[in-house]
């Protein structure tokens, strides 16, 4: 039924059932799988123009963006040692639910799977509501959301 299916992984606890959640459908359903991670820059737009900021400022952003890319690869790494069954890989530097919907319509995915929350925890979904909610809402291909251990059901 699902030809291609892409997984949104963050680098958090439950990105680890995410994962192997939707890497057993790619391989019951024989489907193509690859794995997405966004280094988040959404804090980078909360700030003036980046002409106004300072060269350390920037300089700064820039480490931590560097530092969260190569976090995101080692958990990667660390997911392929969870399956036998292959897949791609892409880390994207944006706003988190732009970037997943963006590749997702480039690499033609017809599922995607993702948590019910991650890295940002309840507060971050109180102010800006979840990634996943916004994947629910714009995504063109389907969405399985993964509930997170503990959550109510």
């Amino acid at each position: 039924m699902y030809r291609k299916v892409l997984i949104a992984v963050d680098g958090s606890e439950i990105s680890k059932t995410v994962f192997d959640r939707g890497m057993e459908l790619a391989e019951k359903e024989g489907s193509q799988a690859s794995v997405i991670a966004v280094v988040d820059t959404t804090s980078m737009y909360n700030f003036p123009a980046a002409n106004e900021m300072s060269p350390t400022f920037l300089s700064a952003q820039a480490e931590i963006s560097k530092q969260q890319e190569n976090t995101l690869k080692a958990f990667i790494a660390d997911l392929k040692k969870r399956f036998d069954y292959g897949f791609e890989e892409r880390i994207k530097y944006g706003i988190p639910h732009r970037e997943i919907i963006s590749y997702a319509k480039e690499w033609d995915a017809n599922l995607l799977v993702v948590g019910s929350y991650g890295k940002g925890g309840w507060i971050s979904e109180f102010l800006f509501g979840t990634t996943s909610d916004k994947l629910l809402r714009l995504a063109k291909c389907d969405v399985l959301v993964v509930k997170c251990k503990g959550e109510s059901e």
